[in-house]
């Protein structure tokens, strides 16, 4: 699901070139600090990691970063929640729950489509679930070790059960979805963490609470400070100040409170609808299994069931905060859903066993995971070649190249794509005022790209003829969406 044919296509989607990117440059110059374009730009979209992990997977494989380097890490990060879910539900004691859950969340439509694309979305899920799953285990030794009676400090702890190994984990793997993406990551994570305990002091019994000791508290915190902030703190440094204005005030303020213009806004129950498709097929199980394990004894009695729930409903809600929302934000909330559905399935089937219905239940399973994974055939073989032949660069790139072999520059006026720029290379020099352009081609014989609707203004405004050297139309299968040319100033 998540590997076969991953370098299939090139890299098609506009993030998956700018990553790509990215993580090429920090191999090329060894500077691994800021994130750069090839053309010089800084992208303060998003902290580091993820662009580090394909960077490292980049040396790997020979210090070259291709579509398949790229889409690596999500795949990894993909299979390792499926791998985590499963194994968290094992150590629960559940067996038919923890396939079920695995096998929801590895078929969930758009976890796949995301897991198959250089996206910084499914890694942060991983860290996530990492930090949450642990922070989990942590409060249950507590409360377990308590059941035992065995001996207590001042807190109620017994003396036995100090090993803070747990929460240390969990910070960590929070501190690392910040420098993922920034504080949303630690919102996610610290939020749901509240929220449980909050839950379980109302639910569990006075001597089963799990609890979080406050020394580890205080551990957890300076684990996450020590893991985030110093490079936070060099890049703002590094960059003037810039760093704060373009990445917390733009990327988090402004998407989270709709005030950027050029930001899609949408209403606070958007993610509703947008969760059952994304999660689909297994939304088919989770609103009649989530909604029957709630109102039956299961809520009262099972902690990894309302863990789920409370994981899943605490992040939809955090998210449907934001004013600016995507269906990729969603992702994270994926493996408590799929929590839900395995605790869930498994009592709703112990309740049935060897009934006609418990079968027939069965069954359904089986071919609703046929249905889900059946899809990915067609998106395989029909629809991501289509979408991959409207977005292809490489051929255009190299017709480019020829014209301007390197380490000539290659100037490109008011156009931005990533993937064009990926397959370029460095050097070159973007532009958009029309005052650049003129003193750029004042220098001598220069390639320039550009969209072909502003061919004659250019030549009128710079007052240099233009000859075009090829076009992106000619050199793809399919109609671009953005017609470009490469044009060479005439001696």
């Amino acid at each position: 699901m998540f590997f076969f044919q991953l370098d299939a296509h090139d890299l098609v989607r506009s993030h998956e070139a700018r990553a790509a990117q990215n993580a090429q440059r920090m191999l090329d110059t060894g500077e691994w600090g800021l994130p750069t374009l090839f053309d010089g730009q800084r992208d303060l979209q998003k902290p580091p990691a993820s662009y580090w992990l394909m960077a490292l997977c980049g040396a790997l494989n020979g210090g070259e970063v291709t579509p398949w380097v790229a889409r690596l890490p999500a795949a990894l990060s993909a299979v390792c929640c499926v791998a985590l879910v499963y194994g968290f539900l094992r150590r629960e004691r559940y067996g038919t729950g923890a396939v079920v859950a695995a096998v929801t969340l590895a078929t969930a439509n758009h976890f796949v489509a995301i897991g198959r694309t250089a996206r910084i979305d499914v890694p942060l899920t991983c860290a996530v679930a990492v930090s949450l799953l642990a922070f989990y285990r942590g409060t249950q030794a507590r409360a377990a070790n308590s059941l035992a009676g065995r001996e207590s400090d001042c807190n109620g702890f017994p003396t036995a059960a100090r090993n803070p190994g747990w929460f240390l984990l969990s910070a960590v793997a929070a501190g690392f979805a910040v420098l993922l993406k920034g504080p949303v990551g630690l919102a996610l994570i610290g939020t749901t963490a509240v929220a449980f305990l909050v839950v379980e002091r109302f639910v569990s019994a006075p001597g089963e609470r799990p609890r979080l000791p406050l020394r580890f508290a205080v551990l957890g915190v300076c684990t996450v400070a020590a893991v985030a902030v110093p490079w936070f703190v060099w890049a703002e440094h590094a960059t003037d100040g810039e760093f704060v204005r373009v990445f917390f005030w733009y990327h988090n303020v402004a998407r989270f409170t709709g005030e950027s213009e050029a930001l899609a806004s949408h209403p606070w129950w958007y993610y509703g609808p947008r969760f059952a498709l994304a999660f689909a097929p297994g939304t088919l199980l989770l609103l009649p299994l989530g909604v029957w394990g709630v109102r039956s004894r299961l809520w009262n009695e099972d902690r990894t069931f309302r863990f789920g729930v409370v994981w899943l409903v605490v992040m939809v809600a955090v998210l449907s905060a934001a004013r600016f929302k995507r269906a990729d934000y969603l992702l994270p909330a994926f493996p408590g859903a799929a929590l839900v559905v395995g605790c869930a399935a498994e009592r709703w089937l112990v309740t049935r066993t060897g009934g006609r219905v418990a079968r027939l239940a069965r069954g359904a399973f089986v071919l609703l995971t046929a249905a889900g994974a059946g899809v990915w055939p067609v998106m395989w073989f029909v629809v991501e070649p289509a979408e991959a032949a409207r977005q292809e660069k490489r051929p255009f790139a190299a017709a480019v190249r020829s014209a301007a072999p390197k380490p000539e520059e290659v100037l490109l006026f008011r156009t931005e794509s990533h993937l064009l720029a990926f397959h370029l290379g460095a050097p070159l020099h973007t532009l958009v005022e029309w005052g650049e352009l003129k003193e750029a081609l004042a220098t001598g014989p220069r390639v320039v790209v550009m969209p072909p609707e502003w061919v004659p203004d250019a030549e009128r405004i710079t007052g240099r003829k233009l000859v075009v050297v090829a076009s992106l139309a000619d050199l793809t299968s399919a109609r671009p969406p953005r017609p470009l040319v490469c044009l060479r100033t005439a001696e």
